[in-house]
């Protein structure tokens, strides 16, 4: 069955009404389920390993060869479809999910459909990549250790740019108890868990480094309960990327002997770095030369590669084997409203997977 623009925007489409937040295993397993439907993959065997968050979908055939990835969970509450529908402008797709990353699973399924048959190739689609990939991180690492390649297709960067450098992710609590008093009758035998915070915050944001990538977000603040009452407990959610491994060290170390403002509360750093950086090693980066070189003979542009502060499954996979990132859709506005994705880079990014998958099958020596 033909593979052309038709079917792809039925696949997508039908991907993007099937709403699939993180923590919706149903809503997961049918968007799975959708993308077995639709495989061409003559001799792929197609595997659902439970977890509690869904299941995740291994597609195999032969041994070795590239590792795919991709996730079945987007950052939308179910429900958003109501007041973001799905849109088919002719030039592109929009709605919920459709970059990011729903439009790189059916590009996913349409290469791998139509690739020989005696390529052999890997494919994961994960339940949880939108929330850390904690069930889904040890299968993707020990299947990465066999890959001669790792394909990763989430959204590509402007004019189709790869990703050959992500921010290594960090989140972290703080949790301060202080001493509560009335604000009014007895101020100085309290001692403010929220002022404590306060001081946290700014010394969190001395810890920044923009010419090395570091950033420290505090998003997420709780504290207090009257304000007659000076505050017994505080607490802060903190979001920081970094770009080496060094950096990842120092800002581990730095949290983990903070310092104290008011010595009568206590505080406590608790949490870690989910993803370490992922840099474009010498392997990668030969494998990004030969994209590079693919895509500028199939569309006559130059194939750019960026680096981004998000993160993605290629973090863990970028020290195990070369990894590829953004091989997916190009568009606009990933977890934004705006969400879409441009219809011109479809067929090309397609070719690009089967063309690298193939390459990763044969038997030569590289750098």
């Amino acid at each position: 069955m033909t593979w052309d623009d038709e079917r792809l925007k039925q696949l997508i489409k039908d991907l993007v009404l099937i709403e699939s937040p993180s923590f919706d295993a149903e809503g997961v397993e049918r968007v799975e389920q959708r993308v077995v439907d639709a495989l061409d993959a003559v001799g792929a065997q197609c595997t659902f390993h439970p977890t509690p968050r869904g299941p995740i979908l291994e597609v195999r055939r032969g041994q070795g060869g590239a590792l795919l990835l991709g996730h079945a969970d987007t950052v939308w509450p179910a429900g958003t479809l109501k007041t973001m529908p799905f849109i088919d402008s002719g030039g592109g797709l929009a709605g919920p999910g459709v970059l990011d990353m729903k439009a790189g699973l059916a590009y996913t399924a349409a290469a791998v459909s139509q690739l020989p048959a005696d390529v052999p190739f890997d494919w994961l689609v994960t339940p949880d990549e939108e929330v850390g990939s904690e069930v889904s991180r040890s299968l993707i690492e020990d299947r990465a250790k066999m890959a001669s390649l790792v394909l990763v297709a989430e959204p590509g960067a402007e004019a189709g740019a790869l990703k050959i450098g992500r921010a290594g992710v960090g989140s972290f609590l703080l949790e301060i108890v202080g001493i509560a008093s009335h604000a009014g009758l007895d101020p100085r035998q309290g001692a403010s868990a929220i002022r404590e915070l306060a001081q946290q915050i700014l010394w969190l944001g001395s810890l920044e480094n923009q010419v090395l990538g570091t950033t420290v977000n505090v998003g997420v603040v709780e504290g207090g309960t009257r304000p007659n009452v000076i505050a017994g407990h505080a607490k802060a959610q903190i979001d920081i990327r970094v770009r080496t491994v060094k950096e990842m060290e120092r800002m581990q170390e730095t949290l983990n002997h903070p310092p104290h403002f008011d010595t009568r509360t206590s505080i406590r750093y608790v949490g870690g770095f989910s993803r370490p950086p992922m840099d474009l090693r010498p392997e990668a980066a030969w494998w990004f030369d030969w994209a590079a070189s693919v895509w500028h003979e199939m569309t006559g542009q130059v194939l750019a590669g960026v680096n981004v502060g998000g993160a993605s499954d290629g973090n863990f996979t970028a020290t195990l084997a070369p990894t590829l990132d953004g091989l997916g859709a190009v568009g606009q506005g990933a977890h934004a409203l705006h969400e879409r994705m441009e219809w011109d880079y479809t067929m090309p990014r397609i070719h690009l997977l089967q063309a690298l998958i193939t390459h990763a099958a044969l038997k030569e020596e590289r750098p």
